[in-house]
């Protein structure tokens, strides 16, 4: 029932809603172990009202609309889950895209070297848990996107900062030390080559047993104007120094790290469609993967067409 209830908040359309329902059912980073009070008093802070004013209504429609999703959570609405074949096949005949259901999806993909299993989450990244790194899209200046952007950057910052009672944050930890990086490593106010990596601590999300953010400079600014472009090659240098960085970690005992949680880098805001951006994650994966067939790789949407994207690539492999 956890599972369902955790899946329909993730499918639940209106990113202030979504984001008030999981920490309302204590879903969201840090709210599991907290009081109903404390709970909604976040939850209000989502919508920027009081928790009285919440409690009367934000909270009635909230809860109407979770009723709701969650009686046609098995009916027209939502997609199919990946092995369901058949389906796929007679939407791709009618030239429809099949969405992708919230959740986690266990995939069977054929690589040269051997049949390897990878986890597909259709979800916030920054609710994935119990993975030892989680993998942030940047720009090449390394300047994380703000907190309330609907981006992977902006979502791991956000999640991974330390808040008090109410949810105002006290410490930007992961950005913190990301300009500290900058500062050691880089020089700030200048671009680093596409396809560097940074390292940082989780902060926050340690409490879902994540060790590691790993930073992925993959998005160049547009010299065209507002937006960015982001080249196959530097998501696949970025993918590639992923593992090599986790690697060392490891090696040098700092950290026991084996999974890994990737999203489809350079896609969206970063100027890349889902479907290429998979290409190029799946393609460089497979000579990882060749190298060290030990590390546990997970591939996180929150698009269920970027997902269904994800597994047409994953599907076109098998022979």
């Amino acid at each position: 029932m956890e599972r369902l209830l955790h899946a329909v908040l993730l499918g639940l359309e209106g990113e202030l809603l979504r984001d008030a329902a999981l920490h309302s059912f204590g879903f969201a980073p840090g709210t599991r172990d907290l009081s109903g009070k404390e709970r909604r008093a976040r939850a209000a802070h989502v919508y920027g009202v009081g928790a009285e004013r919440f409690r009367k209504h934000q909270e009635k429609l909230m809860l109407q609309q979770v009723a709701r999703a969650v009686l046609n959570f098995e009916g027209h609405r939502a997609g199919p889950a990946p092995e369901s074949r058949e389906n796929v096949r007679e939407s791709a005949a009618d030239g429809d895209v099949v969405p992708v259901r919230a959740g986690r999806h266990v995939l069977r993909t054929a690589f040269p070297h051997g049949d390897v299993l990878l986890t597909l989450h259709v979800a916030p990244i920054e609710l994935v848990t119990g993975v030892d790194v989680l993998v942030s899209s940047e720009n090449i200046y390394f300047e994380m996107s703000k907190t309330f952007r609907r981006t992977v950057s902006g979502s791991l910052r956000r999640a991974g900062a330390t808040k008090d009672a109410v949810g105002r944050i006290t410490d930007d930890v992961i950005a913190r030390q990301l300009a500290d990086w900058v500062r050691n490593f880089g020089v700030p106010g200048l671009p680093v080559t596409a396809g560097t990596v940074a390292v940082t601590s989780p902060g926050a999300l340690a409490a879902q047993g994540v060790r590691r953010i790993l930073h992925a400079a993959v998005a160049t600014p547009s010299a065209a104007g507002d937006g960015y472009e982001t080249a196959p090659a530097a998501v696949a240098t970025a993918v590639r120094r992923v593992f090599q960085l986790a690697a060392a970690e490891r090696r040098a005992g700092r950290a026991p790290l084996r999974s890994v949680a990737l999203p489809l880098l350079g896609a969206g805001r970063g100027g890349l469609d889902a479907r290429t951006s998979a290409e190029t994650v799946v393609g460089t994966l497979e000579q990882v993967l060749r190298a060290d067939p030990d590390w546990s790789v997970h591939l996180v949407t929150r698009n269920p067409l970027s997902a269904r994207a994800v597994i047409d690539v994953l599907r076109d492999r098998r022979p």
